[in-house]
């Protein structure tokens, strides 16, 4: 039951990503204010996770997510007038409702988990291909009607999800990565730094060799690879154990593959697979409150990529020696918070 969840919010976020790219690459990423506008939709759609999913924790009979999809499919009907106020009010509409279906996934796949975060890492994952196909379809000027059906498609799968939650065994998750004989405090701010810095590096690594329509692809497609294989590793393998290896092995392809696609994208997927790790820290950290504690995430992806759009600020972020001292505390964070893996006897 828990997997057809987790593959059915995999395609629901495909599909909520797709219809927001292709709304903001056709009809504003052309514009002097592109990058204002892109900052505009990460705030309205990363910000209010967190209380959206305190709203979630306190009204669990909320369907969080259809009312987010319908809020998006609102938002859609903008693209299809030729109007600005209507269309950037859509906009808003859609990236508000964004928030709302993130959470719904959160919601979906936290409290039918158990003790794994594999099901959560699958769902997050499947954003990743969602973003590159919506760009591509915005950017090629398709007919924006393919990405509202996609995602009325995917309103659809909502409802399917949602009455396989409600025949599942529902509980809070007893996720337990984070070691609790440290402050919470300081287990909550350092897996936020994590985040911050792969919201930075989802923007600041060097990529030379991204010419053309697929290798965009490739990118994309390998950060989704990392994020769900870095929670199914991390619940087969351990999580610690994946999180330093995965962490400690991207730096050198990272480092080597600024003008080398395939290194790049083995540094790419390694370091994604920290997404798993952080989400399941900051969830054990707050046991009680797992859907306020996915927020803190999407709240430090927004943090980390703020710096990228003040092009002085991103040059020199974009150095790879910056990178490899952000990687390296990265890790030592990690070390330091990180529960130790049980043995499997």
């Amino acid at each position: 039951m828990t997997k057809k969840i987790s593959v059915l919010w995999f395609f629901i976020h495909f599909a909520l990503e797709v219809i927001c790219f292709q709304f903001y690459t056709q009809f504003f990423a052309s514009l002097e204010i592109a990058a204002l506008m892109a900052l505009l939709y990460d705030i309205l759609a990363f910000f209010p996770q967190f209380f959206v999913g305190g709203l979630a924790e306190k009204l669990p009979r909320l369907p969080i997510g259809m009312l987010g999809a319908a809020m998006v499919l609102l938002g859609g009907l903008g693209a299809f007038f030729d109007i600005g106020i209507i269309r950037m009010t859509g906009f808003f509409i859609l990236s508000v409702g964004n928030a709302f279906v993130h959470v719904g996934g959160a919601k979906a796949t936290l409290f039918t988990c158990g003790d794994k975060i594999a099901p959560s890492a699958v769902f997050v994952s499947g954003g990743s291909f969602g973003i590159i196909t919506g760009k591509l379809l915005g950017g090629g000027d398709k007919p924006f009607a393919i990405g509202f059906l996609i995602m009325l498609i995917g309103s659809i799968l909502i409802y399917f999800a949602d009455r396989l939650c409600s025949k599942a065994k529902t509980a809070y998750p007893t996720i337990k990565m984070a070691d609790r004989r440290k402050n919470t405090s300081v287990i909550i701010l350092l897996a936020f730094f994590v985040v911050s810095v792969r919201g930075l590096m989802s923007y600041s690594i060097p990529t030379g060799w991204n010419k053309s329509a697929l290798q965009s692809i490739c990118l994309f497609a390998m950060m989704g690879i990392g994020k769900g294989l870095g929670g199914i590793l991390s619940d087969k393998v351990g999580a610690k154990k994946t999180a330093l290896v995965s962490t400690a092995l991207s730096l050198p392809f990272l480092m080597l593959g600024g003008n080398i696609m395939w290194v790049s994208l083995i540094g790419v997927a390694l370091f994604s697979m920290t997404m798993a790790s952080t989400l399941g820290i900051l969830v054990s950290a707050a046991p009680r409150h797992p859907l306020m504690a996915y927020g803190i995430t999407t709240t430090g992806l927004l943090v980390g990529t703020i710096p990228a759009f003040y092009p002085a600020v991103n040059r020199f972020i974009s150095n790879i020696g910056f990178l490899a001292v952000l990687t390296v505390v990265c890790f030592a964070a990690l070390y330091y918070i990180m529960a130790p893996d049980k043995i499997k006897k």
